[in-house]
């Protein structure tokens, strides 16, 4: 799969959004590093980014309203979401019975006349795209971070930072432990958004190379490999402050030896 995470950080009086994506691609052939970028800009201040099918991507993020706001592209992304489900689930398994929405809702209607109608709406309720857009931008200057997929969308502003994807738990328990804040300096954010990242490549589906890059209200600027270098050895110090640390030294396990039972 792969993983996207956003957090929020204020500079100078300004907010900023850090955020990072893998370059894992999943297939039916499995799952590879390709140079496929996981985010595209919608305009200037907006971006998106996609953890699931990488080919429903640009459908997904079509916006007709070149002048749509933040939250109007957040609406449109989650109709092209609605509007993609029904499509690839009417080509996928109605057409297959002749059938279509109306019959569905009919069915539903009444009992289940056969186990074969019955099986057609367990197939269908269980339908997903699994497929999720991490929309991050700025509306009125106030940073702004969104997930949206089919079953509906989440503003993430108040928790300052949100993850997608295949490790997104250890992503997101990594920027608590840091106890990330949106009022966080920008240098922080940059290391606490990197470690997420790092953190969460214990997953299967998450791709050792990084993408990290910087949102503001301006456009995007993204690191480059020697800034990443200069995090991954913050952090590979950091690894072993604690097993290294000359303290440790200190601790003379005086107390009684016991036999393991």
């Amino acid at each position: 799969m792969t993983i996207c995470i956003a957090a929020i950080a204020k500079e100078g009086g300004e907010e900023f959004i850090v955020f990072s994506t893998d370059h894992m691609v999943s297939t039916a052939l499995g799952q590879f590093e390709h140079s496929i970028v996981k985010y595209k800009t919608l305009n200037g201040n907006v971006v998106a980014m996609l953890a699931g099918n990488p080919l429903l991507f640009d459908e997904l993020v079509h916006i007709g309203d070149t002048k749509a706001g933040y939250n109007g592209m957040i609406t449109a992304i989650f109709e092209n979401f609605k509007r993609k489900r029904r499509e690839i689930l009417q080509n996928e398994l109605l057409n297959a019975y002749g059938v279509d929405e109306r019959f569905i809702a009919e069915a539903l209607r009444g009992p289940i006349p056969n186990p074969h109608v019955g099986r057609i709406l367990e197939i269908a309720a269980k339908f997903s795209l699994q497929t999720s857009i991490l929309l991050i931008g700025f509306e009125d200057h106030r940073a702004r971070i969104s997930e949206i997929n089919e079953m509906g969308m989440a503003d993430f502003r108040d928790m300052n930072f949100h993850a997608i994807g295949s490790g997104n738990a250890q992503a997101a328990n990594t920027l608590l432990f840091q106890r990330q804040d949106k009022c966080d300096p920008l240098l922080c954010t940059l290391y606490n958004v990197y470690k997420a990242k790092r953190n969460a490549e214990v997953l299967e589906g998450v791709g050792r190379d990084t993408e990290l890059l910087i949102l503001s209200t301006r456009g995007r600027t993204k690191l480059n490999e020697k800034e990443i270098n200069i995090l991954s050895s913050i952090y590979s110090k950091e690894l072993r402050f604690g097993k290294e640390h000359a303290d440790l030294s200190n601790i003379e396990l005086k107390g009684e030896a016991q036999a393991c039972s």
